[in-house]
């Protein structure tokens, strides 16, 4: 039995003091230690920060006590916000510490690329850059830039190269534009309910554009269970058969393309009924483990999944086999 993360976070420290240097959101206050999304959303990283800013020993060593052979390591939010012409560099220069934290730990580590998203040429110059210097295995992106978002057309050649590299797209949640969800803190705005309207909204939005029409090889990644989709999917297939529109350009049912483009992670969904409903819904062969770590708790994940009753060949088809089957990363 192999156990390969699908999500596990980190920062760089050339990001963060990029963000001690501003004073107009995203930034850092480095003296009451609080990352500032925007003027009414503040994320305290007091203990949260030095986790995602320690990726060698430490981070190592948790790995292995809990059984992880193999964890894709990615960046957290913010790079992709950012002035077109700062994110470009720093982006670089994240992906560069990456890549030498992976030759530091060729067995235990893969990388997944943050790219300078508003620049979709250079962009994609960059993800072939992780791609073939580095070995990358994916790129990480999330479910808005702002004022754009994954789903919007001048963001199809980023889709594009990463299909023709081969490797996949992890769509990580990012707090929702407007102030719907404002007024209760990070807590709402963010994980209790602003990450998975996002990101529902941008991977449906991605699906009915005809994205995986245009690239049938395209292999998307949703985190914790699918945000809810597996719940809703017979719901949105049922609808958008009974009210046609022609603005909706896929040829199948949104759920075919979460049999054949789309998997979901475990990642900081630890409810045995939502384990059930993705599983009944997508099946077994189409989940992944991701421990969203450190935003969860690695033991308290592994432990989740420990209790589950799920049978050898499920387990084994979870923590490493639908990754070398359907996204083609071998350990």
């Amino acid at each position: 039995m192999k156990t390969i993360d699908f999500e596990n976070h980190f920062y760089d420290q050339n990001f963060i003091d990029f963000l001690s240097q501003k004073q107009e959101p995203p930034f850092y206050n480095p003296e009451n230690k609080v990352l500032s999304w925007t003027g009414t959303v503040n994320m305290p990283q007091d203990v949260l920060l030095p986790q995602l800013l320690e990726v060698a020993e430490e981070r190592s060593r948790l790995m292995k006590e809990q059984g992880i052979d193999v964890t894709v390591l990615s960046s957290s939010p913010g790079l992709e916000q950012i002035e077109v012409e700062e994110s470009i560099e720093i982006c670089r220069k994240t992906n560069d510490t990456l890549g030498n934290i992976i030759k530091r730990y060729p067995n235990q580590y893969l990388g997944s690329a943050v790219l300078p998203v508003k620049n979709p040429e250079i962009a994609c110059e960059e993800l072939e850059r992780c791609v073939k210097e580095y070995g990358f295995v994916s790129w990480h992106t999330h479910s808005n830039y702002g004022e754009t978002a994954p789903d919007d057309k001048i963001y199809r050649p980023i889709f594009k190269k990463a299909a023709e590299l081969g490797v996949y797209v992890y769509l990580h949640p990012q707090l929702p534009t407007g102030n719907r969800t404002d007024g209760y803190g990070f807590t709402v705005a963010g994980p209790g309910l602003g990450f998975t309207l996002d990101t529902i909204t941008t991977i449906t939005r991605m699906i009915v554009s005809g994205l995986f029409d245009e690239l049938p090889n395209l292999k998307v990644v949703l985190g914790h269970l699918g945000e809810g989709i597996p719940f809703l999917l017979e719901r949105m297939d049922n609808r958008i058969k009974f009210l046609p529109n022609p603005l909706i350009k896929c040829k199948e049912d949104i759920s075919y393309y979460f049999k054949h483009n789309i998997l979901v992670t475990t990642s900081g969904n630890m409810c045995e009924y939502a384990f059930a409903c993705a599983k009944g819904v997508l099946g077994i062969d189409n989940i992944l483990f991701g421990s969203d770590y450190p935003y969860e708790s690695l033991p308290d994940m592994m432990n989740f999944l420990s209790d589950l009753p799920l049978t050898d060949v499920e387990r084994e088809k979870l923590f490493y086999k639908n990754a070398v089957e359907k996204l083609g990363i071998h350990i």
